[in-house]
């Protein structure tokens, strides 16, 4: 009987948030993982902010990266944060990746992936998108597909494009490819 209990409490950790759900957004605060920097989400004048949980080694994260540094000049409206949980990944080439990236936004540092679980982020690239308020309008990922550019969905910018033609979102989720965020590695940074 344990086993099957212990299962499920593992499934509902990781279940998606519900939609219109709340978070604290004065909590996204951390160091970024570039320059080490105390980062925090400016939402003065804002419509909302886009977080993204990322990985430097996940190949689905990777080729994800050229839509989200296009995404923030395309809805400035938007403040964007990227953030790093993988506590598998080590710290110098976890930043030499992310310097390489050139994202036009910070990506904090989760340690002990605290942000992850917060938002019950599970796979790398997982995006949310969040009204001031905290309320959650969009969870899920950046596109229909594990490598961007076989994507015939992209939810994260169809989300976004919404919202900005005052329009609610008609996608408010979508399916999270990628890699699992690793919550019991070594590197705790």
């Amino acid at each position: 009987m344990k086993a099957p209990l212990l299962f499920l409490l593992s499934v509902l950790q990781f279940a998606p948030i519900a939609h219109g759900a709340k978070w604290n957004l004065e909590q996204l605060k951390g160091r970024d993982v570039t320059s080490g920097t105390a980062v925090s989400l400016d939402l003065k004048g804002r419509k909302g902010a886009v977080v993204v949980f990322l990985s430097a080694v996940c190949p689905c994260s990777n080729s994800h990266i050229k839509e989200l540094t296009t995404l923030p000049k395309d809805f400035p409206e938007f403040a964007f944060l990227g953030v790093h949980s993988n506590t598998d990944e080590a710290k110098d080439p976890t930043q030499a990746y992310f310097k390489t990236a050139k994202l036009p936004f910070p990506v904090v540092q989760d340690s002990g992936a605290k942000i992850a679980d917060e938002f019950k982020a599970y796979k790398t690239p997982h995006a949310f998108v969040v009204k001031p308020d905290g309320e959650v309008l969009y969870q899920g990922g950046v596109s229909s597909s594990r490598n961007f550019e076989n994507a015939d969905r992209k939810f994260l910018r169809e989300a976004l494009d919404d919202l900005q033609n005052g329009r609610a979102v008609k996608t408010p989720e979508g399916r999270t490819l990628g890699c699992v965020i690793a919550r019991e590695g070594k590197y705790v940074w």
